[in-house]
């Protein structure tokens, strides 16, 4: 099954206090956009604003409903405890009374039809119940038609879940039906479940793909190392050979019998990932070639590889994929070149999503490259309470420079810092 991204809402999550809504949905059908069941949805998205301003938040919270959809019936059930992540808006008294709501539209395309249909799942839960949940489709008539909806304990099931009755009882208040019905194998529910944790989302730029994890990706898929090196080679990164290697590594196991505490040092193997780097004589000649491990390069050629992992993945699948910090230690040209990746119909044949958080006010320069659906911003109010909105709700030439504007402070967006004096 293909999965992309319609929208996304969260309320009283973390920074948002009231509902915001992010669309990868567009008005037009062009270039930057694929169709999927008759809408035409963007292949890539930036979001701006100022350090603290609701940017994560966003990445976390699309992460948590993900996560949540995925393993809410493995939370043990502790009455009175904290059973899960309850992080509501915590600027106003009534956050923590309040429940956390998300709500995720996409469209699904079902392989062994080769149809495309839309749902929405919704969902608010306080510290240690799902107040509410519902999974409606959109019928090619585009009318609505509601799978499941839930109100606490009482579940009323559509057609998709006749044979998931006997599971009402067995869902616990802590627990998402949806999770409930994948894990009894309910058919539907085990093929949405699994598309959504299809998502690719990278929270923060010190959780980008490891070097273990990266080595292993690459011993397993042998195409993402020759791509992952044809890249290198295209930025200009002065690399022309990669592999993996075993390298020797030590640590300390701890454990507590009668109270008492023991260590114990251990030693192992871990694979690690190398990338070769020319050896020239004193003639210009290319002589050989020296290796360096993953962690010897340069932050900036380590982000780089970290992240064309994940990157790789979504344009051979078409897997969603988003990352906080995108620019982390890049050059613009390597920021732009990666969404340029998405952006050609050529390399992006399967529609992958990119949805990124960056400071690189470059890509707002680019006003030929990108239409104004395509950038989204986010700011506090007074309260410290995030707003989300986008550059499409703004009206303006079309010959109008968008980075200035936006560094001018005309979209808002932007942190007030005293002048310093001189």
């Amino acid at each position: 099954m293909k999965i992309s991204l319609i929208e996304f809402s969260l309320e009283n999550f973390k920074s948002f206090k009231d509902k915001a809504t992010f669309s990868m949905s567009s008005r037009k059908n062009d270039r930057h956009t694929f169709v999927s069941n008759g809408e035409n949805l963007l292949k890539t998205t930036m979001i701006y604003g100022p350090n603290a301003s609701g940017k994560t938040s966003i990445m976390e919270a699309i992460g948590f409903m993900i996560h949540f959809v995925v393993r809410s019936a493995n939370i043990p059930d502790k009455p009175g405890k904290r059973n899960f992540p309850f992080n509501s808006f915590l600027g106003s008294e009534e956050g923590k009374k309040k429940p956390s709501y998300f709500e995720l539209v996409f469209s699904l395309t079902e392989s062994d039809y080769d149809e495309v249909y839309r749902y929405d799942f919704e969902f608010d839960f306080l510290a240690d119940k799902v107040i509410s949940e519902k999974l409606t489709k959109v019928t090619s008539a585009k009318t609505d038609k509601v799978l499941f909806s839930r109100v606490g304990s009482d579940i009323k099931l559509g057609e998709n879940f006749k044979d998931a009755k006997s599971l009402i009882g067995a869902t616990r208040p802590n627990t998402l039906f949806l999770t409930v019905a994948a894990q009894f194998n309910n058919d539907f529910a085990d093929k949405l479940v699994k598309a959504l944790s299809s998502f690719i989302v990278i929270s923060a730029a010190g959780q980008r793909f490891s070097p273990d994890r990266i080595a292993k990706e690459m011993e397993k898929n042998k195409n993402l190392k020759t791509k992952i090196l044809n890249y290198l080679k295209v930025a200009d990164f002065c690399i022309v050979d990669s592999g993996t290697k075993e390298v020797p590594v030590e640590g300390i196991e701890v454990k507590k019998e009668d109270g008492e505490f023991s260590f114990k040092q251990t030693a192992g193997k871990q694979l690690v990932p190398y990338f070769g780097h020319p050896v020239f004589n004193d003639k210009n000649e290319k002589v050989g070639v020296f290796p360096l491990d993953m962690l010897e390069e340069s932050f900036g050629t380590q982000s780089f590889i970290s992240i064309m992992a994940p990157i790789i993945e979504s344009l051979e699948t078409g897997r969603p994929v988003f990352i906080d910090e995108f620019d982390n230690s890049l050059h613009p040209l390597l920021v732009k070149f990666i969404v340029d990746l998405f952006e050609s119909p050529e390399v992006n044949k399967n529609n992958g999503q990119l949805i990124v958080t960056t400071h690189d006010t470059s890509l707002l320069g680019y006003q030929n490259d990108f239409i104004k659906d395509q950038f989204w911003f986010t700011e506090k109010d007074e309260q410290g309470a995030s707003k989300l909105f986008s550059l499409a709700e703004f009206k303006m030439r079309h010959d109008t420079e968008y980075a200035r504007k936006y560094l001018e402070g005309r979209f808002g967006a932007l942190p007030f810092i005293e002048s310093v004096k001189k």
